[in-house]
């Protein structure tokens, strides 16, 4: 799976370069699939790796934070030390700040992830305070997001509450977690029928409706002694296909939201077969493993491409964040990953 998750990761970041004039996939669409395969990979660990529900808290816990508080010291230079934010400046956070119930706020949710997805929901006015706003978004408005260092950590709020509830749901027979994905899937359709409310927002910034996601994934892991038996190369047809669908997506005549159903749909049923055919590939794993800086890392590395005026901009883009990425995964990632797969075996040897 390491390809198709470095391939969602460069998505977010095409969809993030004004500049670039090639998408691959769309950003949205591609953070939506990393929750398929999210779900995947957490049920295959829960079922193999972690007999303690306490070690696997916190074992994902240091795989996402290490990184992302250095994202946000790196975003804070950019910011303050360069005024190199693609989507603040340090006027914006003076008034945001300056409001005592927002500074809270803001405050709690960069500290600790929690509630980064909500702040979509919300617009700041003149004053720097919190208005909240289901509805289209206000023409100008600064919106809550924009008080976040790293902005797209968004995603992780979400992630945390997957991990919060994926040991429960591992315990769950396949029928429970097609009924509760089939529950998720009516509440979020069932936005459309709710008058006023950003239907952009209630499918993709709310954990109930995003939750069939992390589910379909669980039900993938579930198939995996089905797919087990069947030929290798299937995940190799698989791997093309993905990866040829995320590339043509964008001139796809597809109307908008029956692309979206498919590509769930897509995601989801290529996930077992491309992890049966590459779980024994090294280098694939290895590449895997840049998707998160990559991910963490590209709003800092465009902010500053893009202040600085540099030539060749996208690839200017893409190659420093690869390159931060990599230094992140070499210095950081890898180092703390040692230890916590020791902790896991540490705790094995003791049952």
């Amino acid at each position: 799976m390491g390809l198709v998750r470095v391939a969602l990761a460069l998505a977010v970041v095409l969809s993030h370069l004004p500049m670039a004039s090639y998408k691959i996939l769309s950003g949205g669409l591609a953070v939506q699939s990393f929750f398929v395969i999210s779900g995947f990979y957490m049920s295959l660990v829960l079922a193999g790796k972690y007999n303690d529900t306490g070690l696997f808290y916190t074992n994902r816990l240091l795989r996402l934070f290490p990184t992302y508080f250095v994202m946000c010291a790196l975003a804070a230079i950019g910011l303050w030390v360069f005024n190199a934010n693609p989507v603040a400046s340090p006027e914006l956070f003076a008034t945001l700040f300056s409001d005592p119930v927002t500074a809270i706020v803001l405050a709690f949710s960069n500290l600790t992830l929690l509630g980064q997805d909500l702040l979509f929901w919300f617009e700041f006015d003149s004053a720097g305070a919190l208005v909240f706003n289901p509805g289209e978004q206000t023409p100008d408005a600064t919106v809550g997001w924009q008080g976040l260092l790293v902005p797209q950590a968004w995603s992780l709020s979400i992630e945390l509450m997957f991990y919060a509830i994926a040991p429960f749901l591992a315990r769950l027979n396949w029928r429970w977690l097609a009924g509760l994905a089939a529950a998720s899937i009516a509440l979020r359709l069932a936005g459309h029928l709710a008058p006023g409310l950003d239907y952009l927002l209630w499918q993709g910034r709310f954990f109930p409706t995003c939750l069939f996601l992390f589910l379909l994934g669980m039900l993938g892991h579930r198939a995996l002694p089905f797919v087990a038996r069947l030929p290798k190369w299937l995940g190799w047809a698989a791997l093309v296909a993905l990866l040829g669908y995320c590339a043509v997506f964008t001139s796809l005549p597809i109307e908008p939201l029956t692309a979206r159903w498919m590509t769930y749909a897509v995601v989801a049923l290529a996930t077992p077969f491309i992890f049966n055919a590459f779980k024994d590939n090294t280098l694939d794993r290895w590449v895997g493993e840049l998707s998160y800086p990559i991910y963490m890392s590209q709003l800092f590395v465009i902010g500053l491409v893009l202040t600085f005026e540099t030539p060749f901009p996208v690839w200017v883009s893409i190659g420093a964040i690869t390159a931060l990425s990599l230094a992140i995964l070499m210095l950081i990632d890898h180092p703390l990953d040692r230890w916590r797969q020791g902790r896991v075996k540490r705790s094995a040897l003791a049952l």
